[in-house]
């Protein structure tokens, strides 16, 4: 754990470069994955972190801050950390996917407060109010001049951990700690509403019948504009995408986008069974307080959640497929982690026009009838992977795979970290994971030599040991 002042960062990284030191850092479990949604923004987590000191009572110093996730696209997105329980590799370009607050701990039973209370802080605090002189004078800082990104960053995460994981977080720097205090005193409203998904569309696939309406697929966007289009049409251009209406929606909705938005592809009477495709696509910047999940399925690759704290416009693209047969049963399913339950709720349904046996396992068989839908929680253990498979009529085959993480998580002791063949680790925040990258960081200077040590030291103030 290192505080990061200025370029600290790229130079502790020269430093370990030189002397050919490699750090490494254990993984632990994370977050549930998205339970099979249909949308969100992916990104890759990034090696570096804005950062600062933070002392956690009961607990110890740990390296807190705002990390950088890149698109693939090449948006730059930043996230701090809502799952202190949990360690995070920075070097291991760890897959992240935005999700819904109820796949996350904040969707656990009685956590509508803490979430609201850290959707304000995102809102009102770096790099969404990017002003530092301006936020400085909010906070009662008395020498702004003295205030920087890194005690910014590192207040905010500060005060992000008093609600996500219920901890006294305080920076050792005085001013991040002036931030802190105002970011979680009475200034502090909450905001309740929960942002809207850059693009989810759902599921990502229903059968139907020929003749009928197959969906509804339920569209949500904050973009201002969500694009289609369709491809591996076997109709030969008979299917056309429609709303609930039924009227030709086209090339492209225009915004704002209705929430729950219903979309159907219209197949004809006597159209012979075959399929569709359709991609939808926006361009957008991601809504602050979206939740982003690792996308590891197991417990060993999964890490720790992240939540939104500023968007580059980027492009986000989901595919849904759409299929149709003259009669028979038509099995489909959907899953979503419910932290409410503390379980995976699977839903599946029967669009055809004959009855049909689903099988949920592990759960239970279902018999769905016709238009109908059948919910089942499979219950999971806490930071336990689940791996449900949904079996039904006509070669119905759909899995679902992830890591539940839905509570608080006790934090582990400090992992003296593994070297690693990639590189330098730069930051590990949360789980006690840190304090081999101290060690680390300090063999590096002795090995580095005078010219090392004279660098850091001209970090200024707040550079503290």
């Amino acid at each position: 754990m290192f505080h990061t002042k200025g370029r600290a960062v790229s130079r502790i990284a020269a430093v370990m470069a030189a002397s050919g030191l490699v750090v490494g850092g254990s993984v632990a479990t994370a977050a549930a994955d998205n339970g099979g949604s249909t949308g969100g923004v992916t990104a890759t987590v990034q090696p570096t972190l804005l950062s600062g000191k933070i002392d956690i009572e009961g607990i110890g110093e740990r390296d807190g801050g705002l990390f950088t996730m890149v698109t693939s696209d090449q948006a730059t997105i930043r996230t701090y950390c809502i799952d202190f329980g949990h360690g995070i590799d920075i070097k291991s370009e760890a897959k992240y996917r935005e999700s819904p607050w109820a796949a996350s701990p904040l969707g656990a039973k009685g956590r509508e407060g803490d979430a609201a209370k850290i959707l304000w802080i995102l809102e009102n605090s770096y790099p969404k109010q990017s002003d530092l002189k301006a936020l400085a004078a909010k906070a009662g800082i008395a020498d702004a001049a003295k205030f920087t990104a890194e005690d910014a960053a590192a207040g905010t995460q500060a005060a992000i951990w008093n609600f996500s994981d219920h901890l006294k977080a305080t920076p050792k720097d005085d001013e991040a700690a002036a931030l802190r205090n105002y970011l979680v005193g009475p200034a502090n409203v909450g905001i309740k509403n929960e942002p809207t998904a850059s693009l989810s569309l759902t599921p990502d696939s229903l059968p139907g019948l020929s003749g009928t309406k197959v969906g509804p697929f339920t569209l949500n966007s904050s973009a201002d504009k969500v694009n289609f289009a369709l491809s591996d049409d076997t109709s030969g251009g008979k299917v056309k995408l429609v709303g609930k209406d039924g009227k030709a929606v086209g090339a492209a909705l225009n915004g704002p986008i209705a929430k729950d938005t219903q979309l159907f592809f219209d197949v004809p009477a006597g159209t012979a069974a075959g399929s569709v495709s359709m991609t939808a696509s926006v361009n957008t910047a991601v809504p602050t307080g979206r939740v982003f999940l690792s996308e590891g399925y197991t417990e060993k690759d999964h890490q720790q959640t992240m939540i939104l704290a500023g968007s580059d416009r980027t492009t986000v693209p989901v595919k849904v497929k759409a299929s149709w047969q003259p009669k028979g049963a038509l099995p489909s399913a959907t899953a979503e982690v419910s932290c409410v339950d503390n379980a995976v709720k699977v839903t599946v349904g029967n669009t055809g026009d004959q009855e049909g046996t689903i099988e949920i396992k592990p759960g239970k068989s279902v018999v769905v009838q016709p238009g109908k839908t059948e919910t089942v929680l499979v219950p999971v253990g806490e930071d336990k992977a689940y791996d449900i498979t949904v079996t039904g009529p006509n070669k119905f085959v759909k899995e679902f795979k992830g890591v539940l993480d839905c509570k608080v998580a006790t934090p582990t002791p400090s992992v003296k970290p593994s070297p690693s063949p990639t590189g330098p680790q730069l930051a590990t925040t949360g789980g006690g994971a840190g304090t081999g990258i101290m060690a680390g960081i300090a063999g590096a200077l002795v090995i580095g030599g005078g010219a090392a040590v004279y660098a850091l030291r001209r970090r200024g103030r707040h550079s503290r040991a």
